[in-house]
């Protein structure tokens, strides 16, 4: 997958630079826009993979940004709408309008990065079931089955999982609490599991020379690039 570019459209400062500096610590490209008419003239411009639209903004508010884009503009980038409204009507009215999701003030910032890295996914077809690459890796999906070059690397499900997360996008950073919804959908394991996981997936990486998987301590963790590796 293509590094993801991201378009942050948010009036409320503090807000929107917590969510640009998270987002581009797990390796995402971000832009912002302050309100509507700046937002539209961002996205007119240039070419964005998912679109972060709050509602409430000045001089143009979401929901007419989002009619504009879809209407005008002709785009077909999934939107990921930021709001504090809960009300259903709003909810509604914003998946009419072409929304793909809908996150409700106040959030995590963990939840937020998993929804847009969901949208991304979806809109650039990851979610296929063909092999992922990522420099001498090879992880068929339909056989569930890794390999370095020709070598193969006998995994478990769950170090299967974690590699596949991480190869859908190599050099992106993953967080703890997306490799933990990946492996624990029903909720959060001991706080040790998700590490036992990783140390068993880098020894059975390493045993047939690839140590491609990098720990950012306090973050999270990234394949090397083929660059890199």
């Amino acid at each position: 997958m293509s590094r993801c570019h991201v378009l942050v459209v948010e009036d409320e400062q503090t807000i929107a630079q917590n969510v640009v500096e998270y987002l581009e610590a797990q390796g995402y490209t971000v832009d912002i826009a302050y309100d509507g008419k700046a937002a539209l003239v961002q996205l007119g411009q240039q070419t964005f993979d998912v679109l972060v639209l709050d509602l409430g903004l000045p001089r143009l508010d979401g929901q007419q940004v989002l009619q504009q884009l879809r209407h005008q503009l002709g785009l077909t980038l999934p939107v990921l709408v930021l709001t504090a409204r809960e009300a259903m009507s709003s909810k509604q009215a914003c998946f009419e309008a072409g929304a793909d999701d809908y996150l409700v003030k106040p959030f995590s910032l963990a939840e937020l990065s998993l929804r847009v890295h969901a949208l991304h996914r979806r809109a650039t077809g990851a979610m296929s079931s063909g092999p992922l690459r990522a420099g001498p890796l090879r992880l068929d999906l339909r056989a569930q089955q890794a390999f370095v070059g020709d070598k193969v690397v006998h995994l478990s499900p769950r170090c299967l999982k974690i590699l596949e997360v991480l190869m859908r996008d190599p050099g992106r950073l993953v967080s703890r609490a997306e490799l933990e919804e990946a492996l624990w959908p029903d909720g959060p394991p001991d706080s040790d599991a998700l590490r036992s996981q990783i140390h068993l997936l880098r020894r059975a990486l390493s045993q047939e020379g690839f140590n491609g998987v990098e720990t950012r301590h306090g973050l999270g963790w990234r394949l090397q690039t083929a660059d890199e590796a």
